[in-house]
């Protein structure tokens, strides 16, 4: 059976072996088979590992030590200490939210989610080993007095672009990861600020409990202005206490004023971590919960140090793809317990381990970014999924997927993303089997319709099967600022729409005339309007480029010899290759030049 994972904030000290009998007596009988399955495979792993632990010879000890010191030292090569990184977490958000809205329920243990599945607990309840991702039943068993709060995810939303825009005022990529999630890179800031800045503040006092943030005694200050009136919620006594406050330069007091500004604008606090990448950062954020801040100083030395004794399983906890539960038992297997250890045993890796996962370890060992060594904090993919109560009625699951899809798409249009190639759909059956299906489109799945349209597509295939949670991934982002490459087709289409309004020419009795020709794109001559005609054409243009080093800017590109269809090829970059060749001189050219786009229309 599952131990409990207890790393959580604010879950430290509990005890684990009764949380975990509870816990065992409460799991369903199918997820107590999927369990022990798990597990007989994980222990046979470990068994494989000891064994090629043992039976490794002295000649790939020395080899796997050597090969692991050479790529330590590429590693360190690309260390980057001259960033300030950040990551700000929303304590406990959705429970939050809900707290900060319902008065009632800031003093009682509660989560928000259903019986099948939380979303998130408060720190009440994590007292009682309640948390995310744990089912609402179970939940109930730890702590009998528990308020479940169904989840609003509009209303998180919504929250979320205020605090977002705040972000985006000290830097304008910032990366958030999910709705209470943010990645910044403050380096460019830090450099521009060279003054003070003062704000201002109110907290709240009196009978009123609407309003955040609260505090509960006068403030005993000679700057304070105070201001009563009636709530307009409860309409009880409500005082604001007004007075301002002083922010410094450098990094630390920056992220402070921006946790400062996140709670004047929302009622909510936030929990921040500052280092030289945002693995780090990531990390530190969980150091100083909820409501603080906690900094690692760019050094190498330090940084070794801070993570010399943390257990494997934390950095788990607290980055995305980090070391999970099979993974930790495969090091465990090696008497690797800390990240410390990681780094002392690193020569065991090339042992045990694919060539991804020796570098994923001592990358984490390092305290370095995982791949690219730069310290991009863009997101890989998006996704979404939901938990439920167990159903193979097709009518509920289609339900959920649409509301998945749609807050997929809000997601994206918030992470500063155009789309993505690849459309994955992860299903978990009754049985708790995980099943994923991916599709990747010819075109770049852009919008709603298309995320709905390829997810549905993959679905249908599983119709029949009970199924209890349903995800949408969508993966191979491309970015707004990225150039997207153009087929032939785009091509055209493009011009179509531009030269509509180009086209259409009044005569002198009004009526309206449509041009029957279009500039070639290379040699910018007029040619008929009809697509076999400009295919020969372009074909031709392109035949005597190959004889003249005259005319627009080109990229020389390798053309196979023979051509079975007499058609126009797509290629990537929008590149042009020609059709059947007519003579012998002709197909003995194996290079010719195609022009870009950008370089048509100059020419034109």
């Amino acid at each position: 059976m599952l131990t409990f994972n207890d790393n959580k904030a604010g879950m430290t000290g509990l005890d684990k072996q009764k949380i975990t009998k509870i816990i065992e007596e409460n799991t369903s009988g199918s997820y107590s088979s999927f369990s022990k399955k798990q597990q007989q495979r994980i222990d046979e792993k470990v068994s494989e590992i000891k064994n090629r632990l043992e039976s490794a010879t002295r000649e790939e000890r020395h080899g796997a030590e050597l090969f692991m010191k050479n790529l330590e030292n590429k590693l360190e090569s690309g260390r980057d200490l001259s960033r300030d990184c950040v990551c700000i977490d929303m304590d406990a958000y959705f429970a939050a939210v809900e707290m900060r809205d319902n008065p009632a329920l800031r003093t009682v243990p509660m989560a928000v989610g259903s019986s099948a599945m939380l979303s998130t607990s408060n720190y009440l309840a994590r007292r009682f080993g309640v948390r995310a991702g744990m089912p609402g039943f179970i939940s109930k068993k730890l702590c009998p007095n528990l308020t479940l709060v169904p989840g609003n995810y509009s209303k998180y939303s919504k929250v979320s672009r205020q605090f977002s825009e705040i972000f985006m005022e000290y830097d304008g990529d910032v990366g958030m990861m999910s709705l209470d999630e943010a990645y910044i890179d403050l380096t460019d800031y830090v450099t521009m600020r060279t003054e003070k800045r003062v704000l201002k503040r109110h907290r709240y006092g009196g009978d009123c409990l609407c309003w955040l943030p609260r505090v509960t005694d006068p403030p005993d200050s000679e700057n304070i202005e105070i201001d009563s009136s009636d709530c307009p919620k409860c309409a009880k006594t409500r005082i604001i206490y007004y007075d301002d406050v002083e922010f410094g330069v450098g990094r630390e007091e920056i992220v402070r004023e921006i946790r400062f500004r996140v709670e004047q604008l929302t009622g909510l606090t936030c929990s921040a971590g500052i280092a030289a990448n945002f693995m780090l950062a990531k990390i530190c954020s969980d150091f100083n919960k909820p409501n603080g801040q906690f900094v690692l100083e760019n050094d190498r030395e330090k940084i070794l140090k801070f993570l010399e004794k943390l257990p494997i399983r934390k950095v788990e906890e607290m980055t995305v793809g980090g070391i999970g539960r099979v993974s930790e038992a495969h090091l465990q297997s090696m008497e690797i317990r800390t990240v410390g250890d990681m780094l002392l045993k690193k020569a065991l890796f090339p042992l045990c381990f694919s060539p991804l996962a020796q570098e994923s370890f001592l990358r984490t060992a390092l305290g370095l970014p995982g791949r690219p060594s730069s310290s991009d904090p863009r997101r890989k993919s998006i996704s979404v999924e939901r938990t439920f109560s167990p159903t193979s009625d097709f009518k509920i699951l289609i339900a959920e997927h649409t509301e998945i899809c749609r807050m997929l798409e809000e997601d994206i249009r918030k992470s500063g993303v155009t789309g993505g190639k690849t459309i994955t759909l992860k299903l978990k059956l009754s049985s708790f089997d995980v099943l994923t299906r991916s599709l990747t489109p010819s075109e770049v799945v852009t919008s709603l319709d298309d995320i709905q349209k390829y997810s549905m597509e993959l679905l249908e295939r599983e119709r029949g099967k009970e199924i209890r949670l349903l995800g949408v991934r969508l993966s191979q982002l491309v970015f707004e600022e990225e150039k997207k490459s153009k087929t032939i087709a785009d091509f055209w289409n493009e011009k179509k729409q531009q030269m509509a309004s180009e086209d259409v020419m009044s005569s002198d009795d009004n009526d309206i005339i449509m041009m029957d020709t279009r500039p070639c794109p290379i040699c910018g001559e007029d040619v008929e309007n009809r697509l076999e005609i400009l295919n020969s054409h372009v074909d031709e243009c392109i035949l005597k480029m190959g004889d003249t080093s005259d005319g627009p800017d080109l990229i020389c590109v390798t053309v196979e010899k023979k051509v079975k269809k007499p058609e126009i090829q797509k290629t990537s970059g929008w590149k042009v290759q020609s059709k059947k060749r007519k003579t012998q001189e002709q197909k003995t050219v194996a290079k010719r030049k195609v022009a870009t786009i950008d370089s048509f229309w100059k020419k034109i």
